[in-house]
């Protein structure tokens, strides 16, 4: 799983007298006594910081000096009575007391659903499967003026069609222009462009995650918690979410039925030919992280197994997208 995968940017690690120095205006008095780094996000640095009076936070760092801090603080204050996430409790994009954008967020007690389904306790993991696809319902639920990358004012700053002939100009940049080819040799994108399906996919100016995966949704006990690391949402096909969702999950799966009928049950809506088309939007997402210079073998490695067994399945999808559209 991505869980194994290396990691895009250097973990960030100051040390405790730093920490205290940059979030002197936070803390006001409180003394920061341990520190933590926090796995999961293999791009920004998330740390657990604990404080004198006992109390908990996460210190996040960003990788680059761009929108994504703001844009981030906005979904989450946005999201903040509608989806269970943490709370943006101060923030400096300034990079004068740091040389990264950083954010505190509020704690949240629990674990990675990932690690929930290690424990093959069946009832417990069906039980949050049900409650994670009523959450990214709830997610859906919010609707931009367009398609497109946003802001960090929530605006659209550059618009994104997504459809059969951008898929195809997508996938032959990034393996035939890119680094694709070089992870996974010349044959894999020619067996992935014989598939054809992105018209349409149905609405796509909807609040995507765009990372909306077991990784990054925190459960307590048989509570979905937070969901959390929206630096990559934008405006765009619910079907993004629902591939990234699925992206392991094998034609016998026990999680994809009380996945799905819980996203249906909220509101969600599944165009034909759903499961297809959120698996050749996740195609997309896949090359994405193929196209990287330096890829990482075991990143390498798990997406190879992910496409293939994607082409070798992808007849019986068909059979799966039925069950729930009739």
């Amino acid at each position: 799983m991505k869980a194994g995968w290396e990691r895009t940017h250097d973990f960030i690690m100051p040390d405790i007298d730093t920490v205290r120095k940059i979030l002197t205006p936070f803390l006001k008095g409180k003394r920061v006594t341990d520190m933590e780094p926090l796995s999961g996000g293999l791009n920004n640095s998330n740390i657990k910081i604990t404080t004198d009076t006992k109390e908990c936070f996460v210190l996040r760092i960003y990788s680059k000096r761009n929108d994504s801090p703001g844009k981030e603080t906005a979904i989450l204050n946005l999201l903040s009575e509608k989806v269970p996430v943490p709370s943006v409790l101060y923030s400096d994009r300034s990079c004068f007391v740091f040389s990264k954008p950083f954010m505190v967020l509020s704690w949240i007690p629990g674990l990675p659903f990932s690690e929930m389904l290690t424990k093959k306790d069946i009832a417990c993991t069906t039980t949050l499967a049900a409650a994670i696809g009523e959450t990214l319902a709830n997610i859906h639920h919010i609707t931009f003026s367009d398609s497109g990358f946003l802001d960090e004012d929530l605006n659209i700053k550059e618009k994104i069609k997504l459809d059969a002939e951008m898929f195809v100009i997508f996938i032959k940049e990034s393996m035939e222009k890119g680094f694709g080819e070089k992870h996974i040799g010349t044959g894999m994108s020619a067996e992935v462009l014989r598939f054809s399906l992105l018209e349409n996919i149905g609405v796509q100016n909807k609040l995507v995650h765009s990372d909306f995966n077991p990784l990054n949704i925190f459960v307590n006990g048989s509570t979905l918690s937070a969901v959390l690391d929206w630096e990559y949402a934008l405006s765009s096909s619910p079907l993004l979410d629902i591939g990234n969702m699925v992206r392991y999950e094998s034609l016998d799966s026990t999680l994809l039925e009380p996945f799905v009928e819980g996203y249906l049950h909220n509101g969600g809506h599944l165009p034909e030919q759903w499961l297809q088309k959120a698996k050749l939007l996740d195609f997309m997402a896949l090359f994405d992280l193929l196209n990287k210079e330096h890829c990482g073998e075991r990143r390498r490695q798990d997406i190879t197994r992910i496409i293939r067994r994607t082409i070798e399945d992808w007849e019986q999808y068909d059979r799966i997208q039925q069950s729930f559209t009739e």
